[in-house]
């Protein structure tokens, strides 16, 4: 004989039957369909914004275009084009810096020596750098070339050439006496 389920019997039969139903409902994004994709939870909104970095500015140089600022060897100056920098000679053992070229992260340039014909030449912080020295020969002086990079710091006799930037088509140049 079979008794119906009644009171207390009949409410612990539908509770465990309710929590039996319930296990069978999992997440769908634990158990995916083949050919679905899971489903994404987002996190929820945060009270502060976070703030997205502003990008860093292009540097621009103390004496902007004005290579006439460099004269005395104190100058900090932007290129655009190939360009001679008149020196004064007597003070910093060179007579010019003529940039020759200007390309994606380098600069070229010569360091004309004076007509002392004595050279003390280097280039420091850049493991790139190329540097060649030509003459003096009869009737034209001595030239070191250099090519260098952002960071480089060029010692040529009285003047010391700190490579700020370089880019395609500009540099900036950072000079100082010795």
């Amino acid at each position: 004989m079979v008794r119906p389920f009644t009171g207390l019997r009949l409410s612990f039969a539908v509770g465990l039957m309710a929590v039996a139903g319930l296990a069978g409902c999992g997440d769908d994004a634990a158990a995916p369909e083949s050919g679905a994709s899971p489903a994404r939870t987002t996190a929820p909104a945060s009270a502060t914004p976070t703030r997205t970095p502003t990008p860093t500015p292009t540097p621009t140089a103390a004496d902007g275009r004005n290579l006439r600022a460099c004269v005395d060897g104190t100058c900090e100056v932007k290129v655009t084009r190939p360009v001679e920098i008149g020196l004064d000679e007597e003070k910093l053992e060179l007579a010019a810096v003529k940039v020759t070229s200007l390309k994606a992260g380098a600069v070229s340039f010569e360091m004309v020596l004076s007509s002392s014909g004595s050279f003390d030449f280097r280039c420091d912080g850049d493991t790139a750098c190329e540097t060649f020295v030509v003459g003096p020969a009869y009737g034209s002086p001595g030239t070191g070339r250099v090519t260098a990079h952002p960071g480089a710091v060029i010692r040529a006799n009285g003047l010391i050439v700190h490579v700020v930037t370089a880019a395609k088509g500009a540099a900036i140049l950072r000079m100082k006496p010795r």
